[in-house]
């Protein structure tokens, strides 16, 4: 399980102390901030930073490139350049997460960062001890003094908060968040949570664990309780799926999790992230992901209504002590890795998708076949609007609701099946726009055919 670089993690310990809450309130403009939709009477939950638009689906990583020599430790170039920029932008993504520089250890790190971000349209999230240890409402001045260094900057999306808290930081979190509100109500407050393979001790105290017990802490009521005294605009969490060195093999529960965070989102109107193993790292079993099993992740998400995706990672770790990371987008002097190659061609279909898939309601699932993770009976439907049926090859096939017509994202639901023939059966003609790596093309007929790569996606719009 991921953890901050050591002196960075030393800010997850600061959550110790009970803050306030409030009450909850009704959110209706679309500068990054949720947005709930009617579309021929169903609700779409949504979250986007105000320099991608309602309509752009956010596809974040962790974490930005570093400066020169990073803590006085590391032999690194400096790679807080517009070169590094160019990649994160022509990679796909539009958001990049702040870690190495951190505005209370490293400012002009971070505004050289904003900057470079800025040339090439990509969202920057400021890493910022001075925020995060804000939590009081004493503290408000100290919280204005320090996002007042970098607020005017445009490509300035908000603050990377904490990643994989315990519940001991929630009340602190909802009161931090409750004034970062008031001081930038367009910005986005961003914390990831735990996966459901953490301990109980976990859950309680976060990532790092601590001497906090509850024997009776349940995931359920782990992310019961954020949404409750945190008020988040959207839930993000992890599932890292693909462990061992054996291709396809996998840690069960990938899509209950999914499930659940879904279940919960709803309940609560938000929407939410998922985050795309995409690296590996030690002390773990896990190991670093191929273009199967990158396109697989992306698409059964997306496939399952998640309106955020995030890369674990795009610059890899230099972490020497307690972890150590490989197989990230780009390596520790910046030049691609092959993990660069499988990102881009995920993110030039969510490109393609984003527009109808950000203001489309899910609406259940259809499973043809096997699957490589038990798939939630809760969740599986038979058929949707006219689709009556599905043949051929194991398939995913995620049922929406966009602006009151059928869409459907027909996933090949197989790590090994190379190229998938999956069939959608109607009950009569329909014409429709098929959406396959990137490209758009249209079709007729009363079943539509279709060929698609082992773990790839094809959209599917009814006319």
């Amino acid at each position: 399980m991921k953890q901050f670089l050591l002196f960075i993690s030393i800010i997850s310990f600061l959550f110790v102390i009970n803050g306030c809450k409030e009450e909850d309130e009704n959110v209706t403009t679309i500068e990054s901030t949720t947005t709930t939709e009617e579309t021929s009477q169903v609700e779409v939950y949504k979250y986007t930073y105000e320099q991608l638009g309602p309509n752009t689906m956010p596809i974040g990583a962790w974490s930005d490139p570093p400066p020169a020599n990073f803590a006085g430790v590391y032999d690194n170039p400096d790679l807080v350049n517009n070169e590094q920029y160019r990649l994160i932008h022509e990679a796909g993504l539009n958001v990049i997460y702040g870690l190495y520089n951190n505005a209370e250890l490293n400012l002009d790190g971070v505004l050289k960062s904003l900057d470079y971000a800025a040339q090439n349209d990509v969202v920057y999230l400021v890493r910022d001890h001075q925020v995060t240890g804000s939590y009081s409402d004493e503290d408000l001045q100290y919280l204005q003094d320090a996002i007042d260094r970098y607020k005017e900057k445009s490509a300035f999306g908000g603050v990377m908060v904490i990643d994989e808290p315990g519940v001991i930081s929630y009340n602190n979190l909802g009161n931090l968040h409750k004034n970062f509100k008031d001081l930038l109500p367009n910005k986005t407050f961003y914390i990831n949570l735990l996966p459901t393979y953490a301990s109980k001790n976990q859950l309680v105290n976060g990532a790092g664990g601590g001497n906090m017990n509850d024997d009776s802490m349940t995931y359920g009521r782990y992310i019961d309780e954020y949404i409750t005294l945190v008020k988040p605009k959207f839930i993000s969490y992890d599932f890292y799926p693909f462990t061992g060195l054996q291709f396809g093999q996998m840690r069960g529960g990938y899509f209950e999790q999914m499930s659940l965070i879904k279940e919960k989102a709803d309940e609560a109107k938000i929407p939410y992230w998922v985050f795309i193993q995409a690296s590996s790292w030690s002390p773990s079993s896990l190991r670093v992901p191929n273009d199967i099993e990158i396109q697989w992740q992306v698409s059964t998400a997306l496939a399952y209504g998640a309106k955020g995706i995030q890369y674990f990672m795009y610059y890899t770790s230099m972490e020497q002590h307690s972890e150590s990371f490989v197989g990230g987008m780009v390596d520790v002097n910046g030049n691609k890795n092959p993990m660069y190659d499988y990102v881009q061609k995920a993110n030039r279909q969510i490109a393609a998708v984003d527009h109808i898939l950000m203001n489309a309601k899910h609406m259940g699932v259809i499973v043809n076949g096997e699957s490589p993770d038990a798939i939630p009976q809760t969740d599986q439907i038979t058929q949707y609007e006219n689709l009556t049926s599905v043949s051929g090859d194991d398939a995913l096939i995620g049922c929406f609701n966009y602006q009151g017509k059928a869409a459907y994202y027909v996933v090949n639901n197989s790590l090994t099946n190379t190229l998938g023939e999956i069939t959608l059966n109607f009950s009569s003609s329909v014409t429709v726009n098929t959406y396959q790596n990137g490209s758009e093309s249209e079709t007729s007929g009363e079943n539509i055919s279709l060929s698609i790569p082992a773990g790839e996606g094809v959209l599917i719009e009814i006319k």
